[in-house]
């Protein structure tokens, strides 16, 4: 009789293990629609290629480097979704844990008294229990598995977004500098030409307006530096929260150009590019989760089948357990039949679907993202590259224009508004460009960005292809 029992509670296991399960990942044909065949933005560079993983080590900007290391260690964003990822793995080990029978040991000693006899008890043994469902424990499970997934995803996706900030911080400093560069550059032009009016009005050959055009001209360029030195302390300031660092420690970073990003990266096609973004993989994720609980929900509505069983030692004393007599076992078979829940069970199935719906769209809405944030980014690129070859011949021009606008006021064959055009006019230019030159790198660091900075998982490849499986 027991083989009878233990055999049909075997079959209805079974039975019950495949009521549901728990569909793969597929995209809907409304998220394949929004997938462009290819980038509409001019392309790159169609015959070189950079891997983007670590791509700010191909700039050749060592204090650059330094900087996103610490920061991938260090900053605080990036510890939390650490710890996220910490919690997820222990996740999926309470999730596993409910899918094999749990054992626990036991012992007792004591005595007892009635009227006047008194008797000693002893017991050793081990107690276990499992709960076997229609496959919501392993939907649970798979939902774990799925919160991995997310976390470690999304984990790459605050690092990448964290070397962005740490990389547009280093640019917009350089670019500070620069500005301080170029403003006392023409400082100094300017104080020439203060020098030439001043040497024509004491000679009688003008009045004191061109001194004061020249002074108001220079002491405009002048008070435009302390706002520049300002956001060098402003950019390293922002480093040295980026690197959770106090800002001397970081100190004042020696003036050096403007880095120049190398242009030697192309594309895939966009289904692959979009596959290494983070956010679309959490995003994919958390799809899978939802699905995985929406499965969860659906298992509660039938039945589920808890095995209790035990085995042990009892005697009067210590000594005796284990000789015959002492032995003791049990096994118990129980079913919890949903009946009347007035439609909890049903509405909690609703909820859920209702979730899976909302994730696709998150998913969808992630694709969606990514596809304009790297059009955008390579529209930018190609119009500032543009940019920068018409401001290079501006800039050119424009100091010729300002040294014979000097020379022909010096030999008096020129008003000196001409002088004061020309250097204004080479003040904006100058600036201009370095600001564009800035913008180029801050829209490379875009489209790194917007390609998932070259993230990989930080599963191991095994972990990682136990999790998918």
């Amino acid at each position: 009789m027991p083989r009878i029992y233990l055999l049909s509670a075997a079959c209805l296991a079974a039975l019950l293990t495949g009521c549901v399960t728990t569909p793969d990942f597929e995209m809907s044909p409304e998220q394949k629609s929004v997938i462009p065949s290819q980038w509409n933005a001019p392309a790159l560079n169609p015959h070189l290629s950079q891997d983007t993983a670590d791509w700010w080590s191909s700039w050749e900007e060592a204090e650059l480097s330094d900087l996103i290391s610490r920061a991938m260690s260090a900053n605080t964003s990036v510890k939390e979704a650490q710890a996220n990822l910490r919690y997820a793995m222990a996740g999926l080990t309470v999730s596993g844990s409910n899918l094999v029978p749990k054992v626990n040991g036991t012992g007792s000693g004591g005595r007892s008294h009635s009227k006047r006899t008194g008797a000693n008890s002893f017991s050793i043994g081990v107690n276990g229990s499992w709960t076997i469902d229609a496959g919501g424990n392993y939907a649970d499970y798979l939902a774990s598995k799925a919160d991995l997934m997310s976390a470690d995803a999304s984990l790459g996706d605050v690092q990448t977004a964290i070397a962005a900030q740490v990389a547009a911080a280093y640019v917009n400093l350089r670019l500070a500098q620069r500005q301080v560069s170029v403003a006392e550059q023409n400082l100094k032009t300017q104080k020439e030409a203060l020098d030439i009016a001043d040497w024509r009005y004491r000679s009688g050959l003008v009045d004191s307006t061109d001194v004061d055009q020249a002074r108001t001209s220079l002491e405009q360029t002048r008070a435009s530096i302390p706002s520049h030195k300002a956001n060098v302390v402003r950019n390293r300031n922002l480093l040295a929260k980026l690197t959770s660092q106090k800002p001397e420690s970081i100190g004042i970073l020696p003036v050096k150009q403007i880095p120049v990003p190398p242009n030697n990266l192309s594309l895939s096609i966009p289904a692959d590019t979009l596959r290494h973004r983070p956010d679309v993989r959490a995003a994919e994720a958390d799809v899978m989760a939802a699905m995985a609980r929406h499965t969860s929900a659906r298992s509660a509505l039938f039945p589920s089948l808890t095995i209790n069983g035990s085995l042990g030692l009892a005697g009067v004393t210590v000594g005796m357990l284990g000789d015959p007599g002492t032995h003791n076992s049990s096994i118990l078979g129980s079913i919890n039949l949903p009946i009347f829940n007035a439609g909890a069970l049903r509405a909690q199935v609703e909820q859920r679907d209702a979730q899976v719906q909302a994730a696709n769209a998150r998913y969808e809405a992630a694709l969606l993202t990514g596809i304009q944030e790297i059009e955008d980014a390579l529209n930018d690129i190609w119009a500032v590259q543009q940019r920068i070859k018409s401001l290079q011949v501006a800039v050119e021009s424009a100091k010729r224009a300002a040294t014979n606008a000097r020379q022909n006021y010096q030999a008096g064959l020129q008003d000196f508004t001409v002088v004061l055009t020309t250097q204004r006019t080479l003040l904006t230019v100058e600036e201009q460009l370095a600001q564009t030159e800035a913008n180029l790198s801050l829209s490379f660091i875009d489209l790194y960005n917007a390609l998932g900075g070259g993230w990989k998982s930080s599963l191991n490849q095994k972990e990682e292809n136990d999790v998918r499986k």
